[in-house]
């Protein structure tokens, strides 16, 4: 029997052997949006992320998705080959630019995907913006969404402003619908790996309910012990899925990506 996964790339074949995508028009950013945004490459780690959704996730083709931070499409142009014509995906983030590409090319020739610049504040991405994080609402009414994703986020938050977009993610939930979420987490074990000099970096400097990794860069790298994150999940009655799936960042011989993921159910 085939999984999950490969039922959803026969029906993408199909869907693009019948030419429903569109014919002749690029959907890779160009390179320098691609660095300013995502970095990496772009095509291989959305089509990552895509495997996690659907094996790791749930997510169904008929699911109504939405991206937090969806920079310049890196989920949704994958999705596009995922979500079937019952199903259908938001996504917004707080640069402008990406936005405008994503609406010129992605959601021109898929109007199951729509993109929403969000006008929040951030010193390195949206220096003008008029709204604060701890304070922005996402634009969806309560209960919008049967799965919600947000990769790299709030590992650039600090803790003020990731418990409110936590609210938030809750708030546009449906009972039962799930949301996946990339971080850094600290625990004993991911203590131990930064003393033995095993991870990537060292989140050492104190911030209130976090650690982060350079003084004058807050946002850079942003770690949060798992204990409070569960705690966080907890009080906005979204329940976590075990086990988490801890990342390669801290240094384990065993991960599922790059950053340390959690899946969690919207409770009833």
């Amino acid at each position: 029997m085939m999984n999950r996964f490969k039922e959803l790339s026969l029906y993408a074949s199909e869907r693009i052997a019948s030419g429903l995508l569109g014919k002749g028009k690029s959907l890779t950013p160009p390179r320098r949006l691609i660095n300013a945004v995502a970095g990496g490459d772009f095509e291989a780690v959305g089509r990552e992320f895509v495997r996690h959704f659907v094996d790791v996730g749930g997510l169904k083709p008929d699911h109504r998705v939405l991206d937090v931070g969806c920079g310049c499409g890196r989920m949704a142009v994958p999705l596009m080959k995922v979500l079937s014509k019952e199903g259908s995906y938001e996504g917004f983030d707080i640069m402008r630019v990406a936005i405008d590409w994503c609406r010129r090319h992605i959601e021109a020739q898929d109007s199951r995907f729509r993109f929403q610049h969000a006008d929040v504040y951030n010193r390195s991405y949206n220096p003008r913006g008029p709204q604060k994080p701890s304070e922005y609402q996402f634009p969806y009414p309560t209960g919008s969404f049967d799965f919600l994703f947000m990769t790299s986020v709030f590992t650039h938050m600090l803790s003020a402003e990731m418990q409110h977009y936590l609210a938030e993610i809750a708030r546009v939930l449906k009972p039962g619908g799930r949301c996946m979420i990339s971080m850094f987490l600290l625990n004993p074990e991911v203590q131990a790996l930064m003393d033995g000099g095993k991870s990537v970096f060292r989140l050492t400097i104190p911030r209130q309910d976090c650690m982060i990794l350079r003084e004058d860069q807050p946002e850079n790298a942003v770690g949060y012990p798992e204990d409070f994150i569960r705690q966080c999940f907890s009080r906005n009655k979204l329940e976590i899925v075990e086990p988490i799936h801890f990342g390669l960042w801290s240094g384990r011989e065993k991960h599922l990506s790059f950053q340390d993921i959690v899946l969690a159910r919207k409770v009833g």
